[in-house]
C-alpha cells in the first residue's frame, strides 16, 4: 500500500467541494503521486462521459497518475450496482455497501437494525450478505475497486468482528481471482487488519484512500499509519 497514493477523492461533480483540478493541486502540493478521482453515480446519472474529458484533459497538466472512477452502491444480494449504462473511460468501478445489499433490494441501518432486535436476522446472516453481493460484484464487472469494505457494519451496531474468517476468505479470493483491487479508507476507517491480511495472504492489490470530499483532507492520514505499522510492530 503506497502512502504517496489517495485512490478515492470526491469533487463537484458529485457530492466534494473541489473542483477536480482543484483536488489535483492538493495532492500535488503533497507530493502524492497516484491520484483516483471518485465520484457518486446513479443509473440515471447523464454527466460520466464530460466527467470522463474532464478528467483526461488535466493528465495533460500533471505528472501524477491520474484515474477515472465512479461509486455506485451495491443494490442486492445479487450484486447488482447503481450504475449507469454509459461508463466508456472509467478506470475504475467503487463498489460500495452504503447501505445492506439484502436479498432483492438494500436496507438502510434502521432498518437493518429492526431486522436484528426482532431476531428475523443474525450478524452472520447479515456478513453473508454483504459478502454475497461484494463477490458477485466482482465477478460481474471488470475493473472493480471494494470501497470501504464493511463501512455498514458500524452503522448496524455490528463491528468487524462479526466477520467470520471464511467470508473474508472468500472475498480474499474473489479478489484474487477478479483482479480486483481493495481500498483501506481513512474517513471510515475501515476495513481492519483481518481484511489487511487477508488480502495479503492472497496478494490482492490494496489502496490507500481518504475518500476525501474536500481538497483540505486529500493525503491526510491518521488512522490509516496505525494500521499498517501497529504499536509495538517492528
Amino acid at each position: 500500500m503506497h502512502v504517496r497514493q489517495d485512490f478515492h477523492v470526491h469533487s463537484t461533480f458529485s457530492d466534494g467541494k473541489g473542483e477536480l483540478s482543484e483536488n489535483i493541486a492538493a495532492a500535488a502540493a503533497l507530493g502524492i503521486e497516484e491520484l483516483g478521482c471518485v465520484d457518486h453515480v446513479r443509473q440515471d446519472t447523464a454527466w460520466v462521459p464530460r466527467y470522463v474529458q474532464a478528467v483526461a484533459a488535466l493528465r495533460a497538466t500533471t505528472t501524477m497518475r491520474l484515474h477515472c472512477g465512479v461509486e455506485a452502491k451495491l443494490l442486492n444480494e445479487a450484486g447488482d450496482l447503481d450504475i449507469p449504462s454509459d461508463l466508456a473511460g472509467v478506470d475504475f468501478i467503487y463498489v460500495a455497501d452504503h447501505q445492506l445489499p439484502w436479498r432483492d433490494g438494500c436496507l438502510g441501518p434502521r432498518e437493518v437494525r429492526e431486522l436484528l432486535t426482532r431476531g428475523a436476522a443474525t450478524p452472520r446472516d447479515i456478513v453473508a450478505a454483504i459478502t454475497n453481493a461484494t463477490c458477485r460484484a466482482m465477478q460481474r464487472h471488470r475493473n472493480i475497486v471494494v470501497a470501504h469494505l464493511f463501512s455498514i457494519l458500524p452503522k448496524c451496531g455490528l463491528g468487524e468482528d462479526s466477520v467470520d474468517d471464511s467470508s473474508l476468505d472468500r472475498i480474499a479470493a474473489t479478489a484474487y481471482r477478479t483482479g480486483a483491487r481493495v481500498e483501506f479508507d481513512e474517513r471510515w476507517q475501515c476495513p481492519g487488519r483481518r481484511v489487511l491480511q487477508a488480502m495479503q495472504s492472497y496478494s490482492v492489490p490494496v489502496v490507500a484512500s481518504s475518500d476525501a470530499h474536500r481538497p483540505s483532507e486529500i493525503g491526510h492520514y491518521t488512522w490509516l499509519p496505525t494500521l499498517l505499522h501497529p504499536q509495538g510492530a517492528a
